[in-house]
């Protein structure tokens, strides 16, 4: 055993120090430090080996009175994964909260279904930017952070190949199918690069960037410091009023419920998880398939560009 780390404060130090820093999310890394944050007043003066599944319970409960159930279960992954790296440092032999010792919050899951009619409304009155953008979410169905930190480099004559920024794995979308026409992906790609096309008739200087999707200035959207792209948001927060207020939208949607659309309008579920691109426990997909999958893209949304 680790005779240096007996109080919690410790662990919890050491843990922040050498683990967090090894996830490639920022996003990732900004929630453990502030489950981190959030844990150590209520443990910190604790020795290791006396936390008991009772009193996470009782921190589980406080938490989820005072902040919210969905922050109780984040610290709780954490403070778990924390016994769980303890056990591999040799700090100590038992871990509180396996075998269900300690559950977490059960949340009700977003349901919010897009329908196409939604969608042609909306895209009715929305910035054109965006509407491009959603024509090749739809075919895609990528996370906001890997659509928006699509290189051009990243395209081939004959796939677009994005990264997971959390996972850094990479999934690649034909261009063409087995027959050589072309797929609902290069056909997205090609009202993307029409937009961008248009947009820079406009301009005495065209603008030039490395990013597929880029601001008036040439540069990404995407700020890969601070995890988040707020211009995005912005853009996508006035395009949903007008809708809301022009049209006969009358319930907003997020960004991210069209990655769900594109999940739940896929034929099979199995054919689901491998256009979003999700894993099991298939440790051989995970750490073999090092090249990433290339698979079919989806139908699509409707024209949204007409």
């Amino acid at each position: 055993m680790d005779e240096c780390i007996t109080l919690m404060r410790d662990l919890l130090d050491r843990y922040r120090m050498e683990v967090v820093p090894e996830h490639n999310s920022v996003n990732t890394r900004k929630s453990k430090l502030a489950s981190l944050a959030n844990l150590a007043p209520s443990f910190g003066e604790n020795l290791v080996t006396s936390i008991t599944p009772q009193v996470i319970y009782k921190y589980r409960d406080h938490i989820g009175k005072t902040r919210s159930k969905k922050q109780a279960n984040l610290d709780l992954e954490v403070l778990s994964h924390v016994f769980t790296t303890a056990i591999e440092w040799g700090i100590t032999s038992d871990h509180p909260m396996t075998n269900k010792k300690v559950t977490k919050f059960t949340l009700k899951p977003r349901n919010r279904y897009v329908e196409d009619w939604e969608l042609k409304q909306w895209a009715s009155a929305a910035n054109p930017f965006l509407v491009a953008y959603v024509v090749l979410k739809g075919v895609t169905g990528l996370r906001q952070q890997d659509m928006l930190t699509i290189m051009n480099k990243d395209i081939t004559p004959t796939k677009l190949v994005s990264i997971n920024l959390k996972t850094s794995e990479s999934i690649s979308f034909a261009l063409y199918d087995k027959d050589g026409e072309p797929t609902t992906a290069k056909l997205a790609l090609d009202v993307v690069r029409q937009h961008y096309a248009k947009f820079n008739e406009k301009r005495q200087v065209p603008v030039m960037s490395p990013y597929l999707f880029f601001n008036r200035k040439g540069g990404g959207y995407y700020d890969m410091n601070a995890g988040r792209a707020s211009g995005f948001l912005s853009v996508w927060q006035r395009s949903m009023k007008k809708a809301i207020k022009s049209t006969a939208l009358v319930n907003s949607f997020t960004e991210h419920d069209l990655r769900a659309k594109v999940g739940s309008d896929q034929d099979s579920l199995e054919q689901a998880r491998q256009l979003l691109n999700h894993t099991s426990a298939a440790q051989t997909k995970k750490s073999y398939r090092r090249n990433g999958a290339t698979v079919l893209p989806s139908k699509g949304f409707i024209s949204l560009d007409k």
